[in-house]
């Protein structure tokens, strides 16, 4: 899959890109912070795609239903991916009735004040360094990835993603919170890596406790990308359900590599 993204500096109105690849359905890929749409590049799934090509989080759902009528679309399932799980999540409160299903990828609950805080204070102090080191974080456990991220992505990211465009992302974050009680209204499906550092496993057992209808894919090896394994595809939809507050993991191999290095 290629697309363009350019989402270098802060937009004031989001683009989307429609990429027909010959289904019947559409998916729309919203991506994370400090990413943008060509992190999604190896993900091969049975949809046509939605991708946002520049984004701006005041304006997302109004411009993504534009795009959506544009193209003829009327309904969508929802693919995000970290803070792009919030953006699925905030479109899916105002225009449930459109959406099939979301795909909820490497989320958490919220992300704490202080945590925001000290993103912001670093990034402020030395973009380039504190960007070096979140994405090493973001792809532990996941050495075959972040050789291909290496290759592909790395440098752009560093040099192209100005400071305005991350701290706006930044402040979004910091006025999000997930309401469990969503994911009960809707067929949500949670996919998580067991050695995320950005957002914590634990978290997720915490945020499902109690849902019996909602689903899990966990990837044992991954860190925060685990759309990005060889197998993604084929376990999208095979994970266990959580039945009252008892998480019940299928323990499946992987073909991950060991844990890697700071």
């Amino acid at each position: 899959m290629k697309h363009s993204a350019h989402n270098g500096g802060y937009a004031k109105a989001s683009k989307f890109q429609y990429l027909h690849r010959g289904y019947d359905r559409t998916l729309v890929l919203a991506p994370g912070w400090g990413f943008d749409a060509r992190v999604f590049e190896p993900l091969d799934l049975d949809f046509n795609y939605i991708v946002p090509q520049k984004i701006d989080t005041a304006n997302f759902n109004e411009d993504l239903i534009r795009a959506l009528e544009r193209n003829g679309i009327k309904k969508v399932s929802l693919f995000g991916w970290s803070m792009g799980g919030f953006l699925a999540l905030d479109f899916l409160k105002e225009y449930g009735e459109i959406v099939r299903e979301v795909f909820l990828v490497s989320m958490r609950e919220r992300y704490p004040k202080e945590q925001i805080d000290s993103q912001r204070s670093l990034l402020m102090e030395d973009r380039k360094l504190y960007l070096a080191q979140f994405y090493r974080n973001c792809f532990m456990g996941q050495k075959r990835p972040f050789k291909w991220f290496e290759e592909h992505l790395f440098s752009s990211y560093i040099k192209g993603l100005d400071l305005e465009y991350l701290l706006k992302g930044l402040d979004y974050l910091a006025r999000q919170g997930l309401d469990p009680a969503l994911l009960k209204r809707h067929p949500v499906r949670l996919i998580h890596g067991k050695k995320d550092r950005i957002a914590p496993y634990s978290g997720i057992l915490e945020l499902t406790e109690g849902l019996p209808s909602s689903h899990v894919v966990l990837f044992e090896k991954s860190g925060h990308l685990p759309f990005l394994e060889p197998d993604f595809k084929e376990r999208l939809f095979t994970g266990s359900q959580f039945r009252g507050s008892r998480f019940k993991a299928r323990r499946l191999s992987e073909n991950s590599d060991p844990t890697a290095k700071e």
